[in-house]
């Protein structure tokens, strides 16, 4: 078994909260919201901190899969998505059938996962495809024997994919029709921070963290002020005052002396780490069952509904990713392992 790495479990826990908690946001009016006043700014400050969380699980992606190669064994290394997938969407498919009477026949579920019409399921479309590249993207990077090259790589993959959310926003100066491979600049800097430990002392680490949260919310409240929150290329998940929060985020996490923690909160940290995709597929469901029919006139700016809420989402989402993951071992047990083993 793959020793755990408690400092990476840590970094996925994080992630998969902040999920819940940028859905928070939008679940509870803050789209709608004119921005003006202390209130929004602060509330503008909190998204823009939490917009880490899907960028954290692709820096995770290539930090934990640098060294992965082609062969049978790699592709069978997606049933565990596959499945977890499968058993969410039925989740979810089961709450619309009951509260909305939409259909719940062989037909309508094969549809809906195989368009993955499915909440919060583009992650798992996105997923899919970088994991089928991956062995061959990792070619790219490791024969790339010089520290320098990868870092030249690393820097063309920010010019393509993440610049533009600051030299584009009031004119085109930058090319922007490859922002979408943006995932694949995130796997990219996983693999530079497996292979070179940057070291960033905490405190400083800290000033730039709260420097790039900053600027990014100032631009933010300088665009959006006086309008509802405007999104755009400066706020995306590929921008690069967010690829700039969300990497010095996790050199922080990388750097701190995790082995000392108590070994209960170990155990957890690594428990919650291993639940965690059942946890982001399942809070869609949760989500949509909590906003809709108990909490649908809370103000997103509430500090006591934000500490009630989010919470909540994530110790139910927590119990349902533990069911996913009963049934999967079983079916990894019974199934998966007999065909790795014929392999």
């Amino acid at each position: 078994m793959r020793k755990r790495n408690i400092n990476i479990d840590l970094i996925k826990c994080i992630a998969v909260f902040s999920v819940i908690s940028v859905h928070f946001f939008a679940n509870t009016g803050f789209y709608d919201k004119t921005i003006s006043g202390n209130d929004m700014y602060i509330a503008v400050f909190f998204r823009t901190l939490f917009m880490i969380c899907v960028p954290l699980f692709m820096i995770t992606t290539g930090y934990l899969m640098k060294n992965k190669t082609l062969s049978k064994k790699y592709y069978l290394g997606i049933s565990r998505v596959l499945i977890t997938y499968v058993l969410a969407s039925l989740i979810y498919l089961g709450y619309r059938a009951i509260y909305f009477g939409e259909p719940f026949g062989i037909k309508h579920i094969v549809r809906c996962i195989v368009e993955f019409d499915i909440a919060n399921a583009w992650y798992i479309k996105m997923y899919i495809g970088l994991f089928l590249l991956i062995p061959f993207i990792n070619l790219i990077y490791n024969n790339l024997k010089v520290k320098k090259q990868k870092q030249i790589l690393i820097i063309t993959m920010l010019i393509l994919t993440s610049f533009q959310g600051i030299f584009n926003i009031k004119y085109s100066l930058i090319p922007d029709w490859w922002i979408g491979i943006y995932p694949l600049t995130y796997y990219f800097i996983g693999c530079y921070l497996k292979e070179y430990k940057v070291n960033i002392k905490p405190f400083k680490n800290i000033l730039l963290l709260l420097f790039c949260l900053l600027i990014s919310s100032l631009i933010n409240i300088y665009i959006s002020k006086g309008n509802t929150f405007v999104w755009g290329i400066h706020n995306e998940y590929s921008s690069i005052l967010n690829v700039s929060t969300s990497v010095l985020i996790f050199i922080l996490i990388t750097n701190l002396d995790l082995q000392k923690l108590n070994i209960k909160l170990k155990k957890i940290i690594t428990k919650l780490s291993e639940l965690s995709l059942g946890v982001y597929l399942t809070s869609g469901t949760i989500d949509r069952f909590l906003y809709f029919n108990h909490f649908k006139n809370v103000d997103f700016f509430s500090i006591i509904g934000y500490f009630k809420i989010v919470p909540l989402i994530f110790i139910l989402s927590i119990s349902l990713s533990i069911i996913i993951n009963i049934i999967y071992k079983i079916i990894n047990k019974y199934i998966i392992k007999k065909i790795t083993i014929s392999l």
